[in-house]
């Protein structure tokens, strides 16, 4: 069996993903068609991390709208039995690839998150209407996806939600290969080891809103001295929470690290945390706090929010805020860092979120069944 995918780029958990469903399934065969060559921070394709075939197909932009030449011509030289296109508004070339593989009655399946962080737009609706006709089937990353296009009109039946993940083994093997001297030693160099450390680890971007946290802890940090924030990730808005952090002479209570890629060096700081906070918008980085047994603080924004907040549970596996209300950020944080029995109840139950619920496993059977291919 052949299964081409029609995708923007090939980030890690996308390799991780293809790679279980082949695992899963050993006689698919997958041919991915994605921009290998983009300089997108996200584009993290490595030819030998990979089990399944790819073939470069160069994007090209235009006034904020996307194309891509001879991708028509390819995949029908590939012959896939199935065939999932990824749904991007803004790509124009897979709308026309959709409109062509429908007029020629070739089954085909559409992927995406279906919802826009920050609301929705007539145009977007009108794309996700539309799409949804044209193909046999929507993947959807989570129920809020799934509940834009019930809204528009789109039959249940037509809908299956994949869920989202990470490959969660990764961290629990970091975690179960740092030994208690080394985290002892890890927090004894960083001067933690008397310190609830609060940590984000994220690309600094306006979606994320950043400035938000750095505002509850300035309040957090003006009654206690025993919190330390530790914030991880570059981004377009290093510099202003940069600055931000100096001008209020924080920058020894709120560290900013930067950009950290190094697993083993991430673990440490994810063991050696209370509370993973994210302001709004929570992306695979509640998977990554989770398979460490960090509970999560978000807002419950109705808008702002992306697919991975389905795997929060307010009060089970983390706490959620009032958006826009940092003092109810605040009270939340404090919450989890006075109560020590709270937190290893909502660190047990993070875990099992990831390795149970959400895993990457359950991800790529959900996948499988949806394209309607047994184990």
């Amino acid at each position: 069996m052949k299964l081409v995918i029609v995708t923007n780029l090939i980030p890690n958990y996308t390799t991780s993903f293809l790679n279980k469903l082949i695992e899963i399934k050993s006689d698919l065969e997958i041919v991915v068609f994605a921009d290998v060559e983009t300089k997108n921070p996200l584009n993290q394709y490595n030819k030998d991390m990979c089990n399944f075939k790819v073939i470069n197909s160069c994007a090209k932009n235009w006034n904020g709208l996307i194309f891509r030449g001879n991708l028509k011509k390819q995949i029908v030289s590939v012959a896939p039995d199935f065939l999932v296109i990824y749904a991007n508004p803004r790509e124009v070339t897979l709308l026309n690839l959709m409109v062509y593989f429908w007029a020629s009655k070739t089954r085909f399946f559409v992927h995406g998150m279906f919802h826009r962080i920050g609301g929705q737009t007539l145009s977007t609706n009108f794309y996700y209407k539309l799409i949804s006709y044209f193909a046999d089937r929507c993947f959807i990353y989570s129920r809020k996806g799934a509940e834009v296009l019930v809204s528009l009109g789109v039959s249940p039946n037509k809908i299956s939600i994949i869920g989202t993940a990470i490959d969660e083994t990764i961290s629990t093997q970091q975690a179960d290969n740092i030994l208690e001297s080394e985290l002892f030693e890890f927090k004894k160099d960083n001067d933690i080891l008397d310190k609830k450390v609060i940590l984000q680890v994220v690309r600094l971007s306006k979606i994320k809103k950043p400035d938000i946290l750095i505002t509850a802890a300035q309040k957090i940090l003006a009654k206690r001295n025993d919190v330390l924030f530790v914030l991880i990730g570059g981004g377009e808005l290093f510099d202003e929470i940069k600055f931000l952090v100096n001008s209020a002479g924080l920058e020894k209570t709120i560290r900013l690290l930067g950009p950290i890629y190094d697993e083993k060096i991430l673990a440490k700081w994810y063991l050696s945390s209370t509370v993973f906070v994210m302001p709004t918008c929570l992306g695979l980085s509640a998977h990554h706090a989770f398979s460490y047994g960090l509970p999560i603080v978000t807002d419950d924004s109705l808008i702002d929010q992306a697919s991975e907040f389905d795997i929060l549970c307010d009060g089970l596996n983390g706490l959620v805020y009032k958006s826009g209300d940092t003092n109810s950020l605040v009270l939340k944080i404090i919450q989890i860092i006075d109560d020590e029995e709270f937190a290893c109840f909502l660190s047990n139950n993070a875990r099992y979120t990831v390795n149970k619920l959400h895993s990457l496993e359950r991800k790529a059977l959900n996948y499988l069944e949806a394209l309607g291919i047994s184990k």
